[in-house]
C-alpha cells in the first residue's frame, strides 16, 4: 500500500490559495486548535527566485503565525529543512546540539529563507494569546525526502530512466535521505507530544529515519531496476564539471537581461553529492517518542512503486 493511499478517518476541508493571502489563510485557520505548516518553495537552481522564496517561506510563515494569534491557536509546528544547517563541511552522526549553522550555507537562497522562518516560529513560542494561553511552537527539519509525491528526487529519477547515471567526482561522500511516510509520522508525534508537554516548545528536531547514509550511488542502487538504469563505471573529474558549470553560470548571467535561462544543476549540487552529511534522530526518539512507521525495506518498496511510474 502506498503511504499516500490512505482513507480519511475524519472530515477534511480543503482550501486553495496563496499562503501570503491573509483572507484565505484566516479562513483556513478559523476553528482549528493546531497548525502544521508544511507549505514551502524549494528552489536550488542556478538562478533561484529569491523574491518568491522570501514571499512564500518567510512572509507566508508570518501570515500563518498572525492567523494563529488572531484565532488563539495554541500549537504551531513548522516544517523547516536540513538546508538551514547544511554547509560545505562534513557532518557525521550529527545531533541538534553538535550541528551548528555553518558560515556558508550550501544552498544560501533557499536555506536562509527557511532559517529566517524557523527562527520566527521558534521565537513565537510562549507568545501570550488573547485567551490567556501561551502559544507552543516547534520545528521539524526533514532531510531530503524520497517516496510518494516527492518533487526533489523525481526529476533526477526521470532523467536517468533508461539511461546511465554519470558519476561526477568519486562520489564517495555519505548523504542521508528520509522516507516521506516517516517524516509525516514525526509531525504526528510532535503534535501529540507538544499537547502533553509544553516544555518541548521552542525546540527543533531532525526529521530522519533508518534509511542508511550512503554515497549517492548507493542510495540510487535499489531504484535502478525499476528505472532500467545503471551507474557509470567511470566518473567525470569534479574540477572539470565545476569549471564547466561556472562557465555556464557566467554565460547565462550575461544573457539574463535578454533572456532568463535557468538550469537545475549547479556547483552547489556537485558539492552536495561530494560532501558527507548525516545525522541521528535520537532527540525525536527520546523527547517525542518517535519511531519510524516504515522500516527501510518497506520504505524502499513503497518508493520503488512510485518511481516506477514517474
Amino acid at each position: 500500500m502506498y503511504f499516500s493511499d490512505y482513507a480519511d478517518s475524519k472530515p477534511v476541508t480543503s482550501y486553495t490559495g496563496n499562503i501570503t493571502d491573509e483572507e484565505i489563510v484566516s479562513e483556513a485557520c478559523s476553528g482549528v486548535d493546531a497548525v502544521l505548516h508544511i507549505a514551502s518553495v524549494i528552489d536550488t537552481t542556478m538562478f533561484p527566485n529569491k523574491e518568491r522564496l522570501h514571499q512564500v517561506n518567510v512572509k507566508g510563515t508570518q501570515t500563518m503565525l498572525n492567523a494563529c494569534k488572531k484565532y488563539n491557536i495554541g500549537i504551531f509546528i513548522y516544517c523547516s529543512s536540513i538546508a538551514v544547517l547544511q554547509g560545505f563541511e562534513d557532518v557525521q552522526a550529527g545531533t541538534e546540539t553538535t550541528v551548528s549553522v555553518p558560515s556558508t550555507l550550501m544552498f544560501p537562497s533557499y536555506g536562509s529563507t527557511k532559517y529566517l522562518a524557523q527562527n520566527t516560529v521558534l521565537n513565537d513560542n510562549g507568545f501570550q494569546l488573547k485567551n490567556g494561553e501561551k502559544m507552543k511552537t516547534l520545528a521539524i527539519l526533514p532531510l531530503t525526502m524520497y517516496g510518494e509525491l516527492d518533487s526533489n528526487l523525481t526529476p533526477l529519477m526521470k532523467s536517468i530512466k533508461n539511461k546511465t547515471f554519470p558519476r561526477i567526482g568519486p562520489m564517495k561522500a555519505y548523504a542521508q535521505f528520509a522516507y516521506v511516510g516517516n517524516v509525516a509520522m514525526m509531525f504526528v508525534k510532535a503534535l501529540e507530544s507538544l499537547k502533553k508537554n509544553p516544555e518541548l516548545g521552542g525546540q527543533y528536531f531532525f526529521g530522519a529515519d533508518d534509511t542508511p547514509a550512503n554515497p549517492m550511488t548507493g542510495f540510487l542502487q535499489p531504484f535502478l531496476g525499476c528505472l532500467n538504469s545503471k551507474i557509470s563505471s567511470w566518473y567525470l573529474p569534479y574540477w572539470l564539471m565545476y569549471i564547466c558549470l561556472t562557465f555556464l553560470y557566467v554565460i547565462l548571467l550575461v544573457l539574463r537581461p535578454i533572456k532568463k535561462l535557468n538550469v537545475p544543476m549547479t556547483t552547489k549540487s556537485l558539492a552536495f553529492n561530494n560532501t558527507t552529511f548525516y545525522v541521528t534522530y535520537d532527540k525525536a526518539k527520546t523527547l517525542l517518542g518517535y519511531k519510524p512507521l516504515y522500516d527501510y525495506e518497506n520504505s524502499l518498496e513503497n518508493a520503488i512503486k512510485f518511481y516506477s511510474n514517474v
